[in-house]
């Protein structure tokens, strides 16, 4: 996995290792990387060697040659139209071309694996300017109030639900209808950015169905436990074809809701913090399976945590809430453990208003939180 950073400005320095080339899932064909154009499009060339001059270079550490500076990736307005791979400089150009193209094929897993290594990943699924506020204040939600409720709107950008459930107020035909919600942003038919709303529900039973795979009482006793199911299971993730995939299933704390994701799209790290996975270890975190582990954070203090891939949060998260941590830390949760008792998961609202004790009291007798969200500690 590659990161992306601002290229030096001594690029004698720092030669080019590789060059940049993205697979257009729109045409389905791999092309060179030129740049960003005035509509936020990312500007591409046919994939040939006569082109490659004008590819945007990658150095060693994987930083761009680039006039966009470090936000090159955030600033394209269509980031689920392309893959992104950093090609070594020793690959020419249409060999790149072909493998990319191959590693589309479901059959050809040798070559994916073989171009793991390439891929450019950008965590913004979506771009801020994109978002439709007009929409959002329909609903009561502002900007101001979704950048300060917890990186709700970073999150969001990423893909992932805010951090918080907010007070939601919508039209409907019944009226003026309000809720409590966690929000998150999906992109329409026709390209736009649109607010989608996770609503607190009731949480899920036993032989409840979802997606064609029906939840027994050890998968229930798994997602309440860690969040996660803790294993792949095949559900439909296309009810039109009836396409059936291998995915992780996970269940967000506050609402309840179930998310998939399938295996093929996991980016699990083979080393976290100053841990690396051995390979049994990775197999399990593959597999879905909570990885214990223990790192020396960049203040020098020791943590003790698992790992396990979530398909609510999109990737790997950490289970802080079963980590051997510091006496203090623990204290300090299970001080917030009390209080949430009191008021559990209680959404804040964007315009600053709190809700009412009884409200929160009400919702919480019908739908019990069975765990917190996990939270990274500073480093």
């Amino acid at each position: 996995m590659n990161d992306v950073n601002l290229a030096p400005e001594n690029k004698e320095a720092t030669p080019e290792h590789g060059y940049l080339m993205a697979y257009d899932k729109k045409e389905q064909k791999a092309k060179g990387v030129k740049g960003i154009a005035a509509n936020g499009e990312l500007e591409t060339l046919e994939a040939n060697e006569a082109n490659r001059d004008q590819f945007i270079k990658v150095d060693q550490r994987g930083n761009f040659f680039t006039n966009f500076g470090k936000n090159f990736l955030y600033q394209y307005n269509n980031p689920g139209r392309y893959s992104l791979y950093n090609m070594p400089k020793e690959t020419l150009v249409e060999q790149a071309k072909e493998k990319i193209e191959a590693a589309q094929e479901p059959q050809n897993e040798a070559v994916r694996r073989e171009l793991a290594s390439t891929r450019v990943y950008n965590n913004h699924r979506f771009n801020e300017r994109e978002v439709n506020w007009e929409q959002a204040a329909k609903y009561g939600i502002t900007p101001d109030g979704l950048k300060n409720a917890k990186d709700s709107l970073e999150r969001m950008l990423q893909g992932k639900t805010s951090a918080i459930a907010f007070r939601v107020a919508k039209n409907s035909e019944l009226g003026r209808e309000n809720g409590d919600a966690k929000l998150s942003l999906f992109r329409d038919e026709n390209g736009a950015v649109k607010f989608d709303i996770h609503y607190i529900r009731q949480a899920p039973k036993i032989g409840e169905d979802y997606r064609g795979h029906v939840l027994t009482e050890e998968d229930l006793k798994a997602l309440n436990q860690t969040g996660n199911l803790g294993k792949a299971v095949d559900v439909v993730i296309d009810y039109r074809t009836k396409e059936t995939k291998s995915c992780y299933l996970s269940k967000d704390p506050v609402t309840n809701e179930l998310f998939h994701m399938p295996v093929e799209q996991a980016r699990i790290p083979r080393k976290v913090k100053d841990y690396t996975l051995s390979p049994k270890e990775y197999d399990a975190a593959v597999r879905g399976e909570e990885v214990p582990i223990r790192f020396k954070s960049d203040n020098g203090k020791f943590y003790a945590t698992s790992i396990q891939m979530s398909a609510a949060e999109r990737g790997v998260e950490f289970l802080w809430e079963r980590s051997t941590k510091k006496l203090e830390e623990a204290q300090k949760q299970g001080q917030e453990q009390d209080g949430s008792q009191q008021q559990p998961h209680a959404p804040v609202q964007v315009t600053g208003k709190p809700r009412k004790k009884e409200e929160a009291s009400q919702q919480a007798e019908k739908k019990p939180r069975t765990r917190k969200p996990s939270i990274t500690p500073k480093m």
